[in-house]
Parts: C-alpha cells; sequence; structure tokens
C-alpha cells in the first residue's frame, strides 16, 4: 500500500488517523519491523513526515480471510480504462475491515470488474479503493482500475486537488447563508471510532452555503477542502447544526425514522489523467428526497443548479 502525505506529521499519528482499524501502538511495532517506510527508507515512529513524502506499507499487514466477489448492484455514472464513478448506496462499507469481508463495495467491484481490473497496490483488503465515503453516506466515489491510476488519483486526494460537493439536511437556520469553518480534528479520547474538535488534531476545513431553509431546517451544499474522517459531521456538530438522522453525532430527538445521516456526495471534480478538467454528479438518494420534501426544502430541482 501506499500513501502520500499531505502535512508535517508524525509517521504514527499520520498512518493511526489514516487507517482507524490499526491501534497506534500496533503501528508503531510495524514502524520499527520496517513494514512501514517512507520513501522506501526505515524510519523511526517519530520520523516527522513532510508534504509529498511517500509512505510504502507492506501488504501483509491487511491479510484477512479471501474477500470474494458477490454480484452486489452497482450504479455506475462513468468509467473509462483506467476509473470507474460509483454512485454508493447508503449501508454499504467500501472495504473490509475487522470481521466484515462480505457485502462491502470491494466485494462487488470484484463481481464486476475482477481482481486483475482494479488497482492493488492500496491494500490486499482494498482493490481499487483509492478514497472512502463512510458506510452511510451516499454518493460520488472514484474506483482506480489500474496501479498507475491509483498512484495518480492518490496523489490527487492527497495533495487536495480533487473538488468534492456534499449535499446534507441539517437541524436549525443560519444568520449567514454562507460560511467556512475551519477546526483541528483528531480520535475523541473517549471513543476512537469517533472524531471530534481537538486543539492538537489535523487541520479540516468546509464551507458550505445555504440552498433552502425553513423553520428549524436548512438544506446545504458543503465543499470540503481537507478530507478528514467523519469532516462535515464532525463540523456541522461543532456550530449547533448537527446533521438529520446522524446516529454518532446528531443526538438530538426528532419525529423522523431515518435510516442514516442526511449527508450525500453530489460532485466532485478534478483534472483528469489527460489534463482536462473533468466533473460528475449525482442526485441525492430517496431517502434524502423523501424528507428533503416532506420538511419543505424543495425537491430535486434544486440540485440541478
Amino acid at each position: 500500500m501506499i500513501m502520500i502525505a499531505d502535512e508535517i506529521i508524525r509517521i504514527d499519528k499520520f498512518i493511526s488517523d489514516e487507517l482507524e482499524e490499526i491501534a497506534r501502538e500496533k503501528i508503531k511495532d510495524f514502524i520499527k519491523d520496517k513494514l512501514i517506510k517512507v520513501n522506501n527508507k526505515a524510519v523511526k515512529p517519530s520520523f516527522k513526515l513532510s508534504e509529498g513524502d511517500e509512505i510504502f506499507i507492506d501488504d501483509s499487514l491487511f491479510a484477512i480471510a479471501e474477500i470474494k466477489a458477490e454480484n452486489i448492484d452497482l450504479k455506475v455514472v462513468y468509467e473509462n480504462e483506467d476509473y470507474a464513478v460509483i454512485d454508493k448506496d447508503s449501508d454499504l462499507i467500501v472495504h473490509p475491515a475487522g470481521k466484515i469481508v462480505t457485502g462491502t463495495l470491494v466485494n462487488a467491484l470484484l463481481y464486476k470488474y475482477g481482481y486483475d481490473g482494479l488497482s492493488h497496490i492500496g491494500g490486499e483488503d482494498r482493490p481499487g479503493i483509492v478514497h472512502r465515503l463512510d458506510k452511510d453516506t451516499t454518493g460520488l466515489i472514484l474506483i482506480t482500475k489500474n496501479n498507475a491510476s491509483y498512484k495518480y488519483f492518490k496523489k490527487m486526494f492527497e495533495t487536495r486537488k480533487v473538488d468534492k460537493y456534499y449535499y446534507a439536511i441539517v437541524f436549525g437556520n443560519f444568520d449567514k447563508k454562507t460560511g467556512t469553518i475551519e477546526t483541528f480534528m483528531d480520535r475523541d479520547p473517549n471513543n476512537r471510532r469517533k472524531m471530534a474538535v481537538r486543539p492538537a488534531g489535523r487541520r479540516a476545513v468546509s464551507h458550505y452555503e445555504v440552498l433552502r431553509e425553513v423553520d428549524g431546517f436548512s438544506l446545504l451544499r458543503i465543499k470540503i477542502e481537507t478530507g478528514r474522517t467523519h469532516q462535515i459531521r464532525v463540523h456541522m456538530t461543532h456550530i449547533n447544526h448537527p446533521l438529520l438522522g446522524d446516529p454518532v453525532y446528531g443526538n438530538v430527538k426528532h419525529k423522523f425514522n431515518l435510516s442514516h445521516q442526511l449527508l450525500h456526495c453530489g460532485k466532485i471534480g478534478f483534472k483528469d489523467m489527460d489534463g482536462s478538467y473533468v466533473t460528475y454528479e449525482a442526485s441525492p438518494h430517496e431517502e434524502f428526497l423523501k424528507y428533503q420534501k416532506i420538511l419543505g426544502l424543495g425537491d430535486k430541482d434544486v440540485f440541478e443548479n
């Protein structure tokens, strides 16, 4: 697996933030055992990365039970010989982790493209995966079909050259129609599976625009400048506008029986491998549109402007 540093940070902290399923103490051991290197050189766990450094992680660290192809329906927005853009459903984990080895996006990709039709330097358990969406966040995710495209897009994501726009329905109304949230984020010290705003964390920046609002609810378009885990969910809760349906960061009583947070990646744009700038779009899914209409926040036409 190859990762590219996007800031000055200790290597053990960087890996811990990116690979949440592996404990930091384990990561330190892997670095000492030279299973994790920087620019192909052995380093200490305290080594400070610089922007652009390449981190090489031995694939043996991701060895799990054989991942099987599964016939899971995929919505392909666009594809060519190098990559595909998928419109991911809710309740779909991107890649196997821990005891979960079935029912993931990776299982579906293996069925559709086969192992040889996907990149395979991003980790043994994640062929084709170059970035992630939360399990219950719907929308666009880019899949790489070969190692050359993986390297290209991995660098694009790590250097923040992929434009990502999300739609969200949140509690409350805003004094200003646009705004920027800039904080530092890190693991919640009381719950490693959660993120929190913490001064010693990594910089996180989100820009939002209010598209529609009614009393007590707002429909937002959010562009993320950085891509921290759970960034939008943490940021909106931080400014007291949690996402409707968020089971982890919401903690707001409401009358709706939602299956997941109303958050959808609706547009991505980037400089393609041939040098042209391209964009891909997908409207929010059925449940999002249903509650958007119930709340009086418009309909599908809102996303076509």
